[in-house]
């Protein structure tokens, strides 16, 4: 391994001398450091490394001239770099690590894999349930594979202030998807960076915009470590963007045009349709954000993705402020949030539709994407591209406004009794 920066000799060692070694390992350039690396690289944590602490202490009392003292210094030091002197991994390394199993969401994911995945998957593969209290894991596990060939399945302990057993979890898996939320509430960037740090993919079901901005400050660490980091990989986020992709792809492959709009709807829900314990704490989680982040949720492109349109003279167009002379790209109108907030019948199809909640998310990824398409691979979905979402409202509802609007609206309140269905405007 090579000479470390010759150490000046100290008669009384204290340990901020400690994690100055340490930082020194820090890159050169001074980058801020990762999650990860706060918590763990620092002399805090050196100083639970007893013979690391004992072999840098006796090469200090030699002054770096001791050729044995350097040698142990520097196997101990190894060690503490690779987090091998505190791991407890046992070496086994699962195709699929399912993390925060224990909640509704958890009890979603395992469903999936007890009716689909595990019987129709073409190839077999290996898993194992993970989550911050054992035996609450242990309690799902044992409710729904009771009886089954998965009975024993493996569970592991992993909780985001324990920073060893984080980076013990993300061994442990090739790929890590973590179904702990609200996400914005947790130190989830930690197990984002120790997948970095070792190569494991990891994806996650967030629909929280202030969570989406906190992974991309991590988005060169993983690119460094070769993993592959895909948030909001469900429902909120992936659903939208995935058909918008094959939309965009039809449209070029048969008729070798982009897309000028996309707009998704989406049909489901009833009476007794609602949103689980976990999506309100999300969504508690973001009313209560600070100011700061608040703003940033608010502005249609704080992921990114704004491809700019031209005016005759090739200049972008922009928003100029008035007092300050800031400059800010042009937002068209149906890029605006106010738009995917009222009740109205579709321009383009005649459809009546409503707001949709996940929609302010969805607009955001699909953006993002479109962008990237555009910057990567000079392919977007389109240059002048729009993606709008809604709920689709179904045909008795929309003929209810129709007659309410025109002042024909009959049968006394409340829709006309449909059935034990109830439509809010």
């Amino acid at each position: 391994g090579g000479r470390w920066a010759e150490m000046a000799p100290v008669q009384v060692y204290e340990w901020s001398d400690l994690a100055n070694v340490v930082d020194s390992f820090e890159d050169e350039a001074s980058k801020p450091l990762s999650p990860l690396e706060k918590m763990y690289f620092n002399g805090s944590m050196l100083e639970k490394y007893e013979p690391c602490v004992d072999a840098l202490q006796k090469l200090l009392d030699a002054e770096g001239e001791d050729e044995e003292a350097w040698n142990a210094f520097e196997v101990h030091f190894d060690k503490f770099m690779d987090f091998s002197w505190c791991s407890n991994w046992d070496g086994k390394r699962y195709d699929i690590v399912l993390y925060g199993v224990s909640g509704y969401t958890g009890y979603l994911t395992i469903e999936y894999l007890k009716r689909v995945a595990l019987k129709r998957n073409p190839e077999s593969f290996t898993f194992a349930l993970a989550g911050r209290t054992v035996s609450k894991v242990e309690e799902m596990r044992d409710r729904e594979f009771a009886g089954t060939e998965w009975e024993d399945t493996a569970i592991l302990q992993a909780s985001y202030d324990d920073v060893v057993s984080v980076i013990d979890l993300a061994k442990s898996a090739h790929v890590i998807i973590n179904v702990a939320g609200p996400y914005s509430l947790a130190q989830g960037e930690v197990l984002i960076d120790a997948c970095a740090h070792v190569g494991t993919h990891y994806c996650d079901v967030s629909g929280e915009l202030p969570w989406s901005l906190r992974t991309l400050e991590l988005h060169e660490h993983a690119r460094q470590g070769g993993s592959l980091i895909s948030p909001s990989s469900a429902v909120a986020g992936a659903v939208a963007d995935v058909l918008v992709y094959l939309c965009a792809k039809k449209a070029r492959e048969d008729y070798g045009e982009e897309l000028r709009r996309a707009i998704g709807y989406g049909l489901g829900g009833g009476a007794s349709a609602g949103a689980s314990g976990g999506t309100l704490a999300s969504r508690g989680a973001m009313s209560s954000a600070a100011d700061e982040v608040r703003k940033k949720m608010a502005d249609p492109f704080t992921l990114g993705g704004f491809i700019p349109e031209m005016d005759r003279n090739g200049i972008k167009e922009v928003l100029i402020e008035p007092g300050t002379g800031r400059c800010t790209m042009k937002i068209r109108k149906e890029e605006t949030d106010a738009v995917l907030s009222k009740i109205g019948k579709c321009p383009y199809t005649g459809h009546w539709r409503a707001p949709n909640m996940y929609s302010y998310f969805n607009t955001r990824i699909v953006r993002r994407s479109n962008a990237m398409f555009a910057n990567l691979e000079d392919r977007p979905y389109g240059r002048n591209f729009n993606y709008q979402e809604f709920a689709l409202l179904p045909p008795e509802a929309g003929e209810a406004i129709e007659a309410a609007k025109s002042g024909g609206a009959k049968g006394g309140g409340g829709g006309g009794g449909g059935g034990g269905k109830g439509y809010r405007g």
